[in-house]
């Protein structure tokens, strides 16, 4: 049982971890938490099993579903979130209008799909069958998952690195001083939600096989992830993946040892414990100011 435990774990809490990654994108160059994230990632899996993007090659229909799932982050940015930055770099209205907007994704994907979940095949030469190793039991599809969310946080650490990354951080620490020192914080902010929205996108391409594609999916994931983002700690994408692997395991056990719907209880105890010990998150990095 503890072998199955852990790979629940590993799997679903590199969802979450995922999750996380993509509020970390976002909030660098704006502060702003994006509560639509979860929709997003909504609208990746159900492009995946309601429409004929689903019938293409994998690759091309990943590629579709992180592009358009992008565009529709780009159009929160200008709709949502850019306005009222416009106003006060310092302004939480975002809080409002992310959830509004979310709320609007919820409502037009309900019109547009039935709630029935689908199932979504994994992409081949992956599949969902069992195997067993070493008193392990995993699908070769739990495997990939695993990896791209390792992968991911990889990309992202050399982004960070990067002269781009380096201008994130500056519009991070002082939108208003980075934009005296020549840097352009609106360009930079679009950018974190293409690249936001099509992590979201890859997110719900692999959250569809395992979770079942459905219009319903998003609030679970969002809430999750920002677990997450809370115990890992902003902005620190390797410690948001530990989070979720730990989340996920926590989240497992109590399925096994408690039951199935006391799981979120148990998660969400474990997480309010780790912010009492690590309020600073798993890693306990110290907030830096880089300019």
């Amino acid at each position: 049982m503890i072998a199955d435990i852990l790979v629940a774990g590993l799997v679903f809490g590199s969802l979450y971890g995922l999750v996380a990654m993509g509020f970390n994108v976002l909030h660098r160059p704006t502060n702003v938490v994006n509560f639509a994230q979860g929709e997003l990632i909504m609208i990746g899996a159900m492009l995946m099993a309601a429409t004929p993007i689903g019938g293409l090659p994998w690759a091309v229909a990943a590629a579709c579903v992180m592009a358009v799932v992008a565009v529709v982050a780009l159009a929160e940015e200008r709709v949502a979130v850019t306005p009222v930055l416009r106003r006060s770099s310092h302004a939480a209205g975002w809080v409002i209008t992310t959830l509004a907007f979310s709320l609007l994704i919820a409502e037009a994907a309900g019109r547009l799909w039935t709630d029935q979940p689908s199932t979504v095949a994994p992409p081949w030469p992956l599949s969902m069958d069992v195997e067993h190793v070493a008193g392990f039991r995993f699908s070769s599809y739990q495997v990939g998952v695993v990896v791209v969310a390792v992968a991911a946080v990889l990309l992202l650490g050399l982004l960070d690195r990067s002269r781009l990354g380096t201008a994130l951080r500056a519009v991070a620490a002082d939108r208003d001083g980075a934009r005296l020192r020549g840097i352009d914080p609106t360009a930079l902010t679009r950018r974190s939600f293409l690249l936001g929205g099509a992590l979201a996108g890859l997110t719900g391409v692999l959250a569809a096989p395992l979770l079942l594609a459905s219009v319903t999916m998003g609030l679970g994931l969002l809430i999750k992830g920002f677990a997450a983002l809370a115990v890992g700690g902003i902005g620190d994408n390797r410690g948001v993946l530990v989070a979720g692997w730990v989340l996920g395991t926590v989240e497992a056990a109590g399925a096994a040892y408690a039951s199935p719907g006391s799981q979120s209880v148990v998660l969400f105890a474990a997480m309010l414990l780790i912010l009492l010990i690590r309020p600073n998150g798993l890693r306990g990095l110290a907030v830096q100011r880089h300019v």
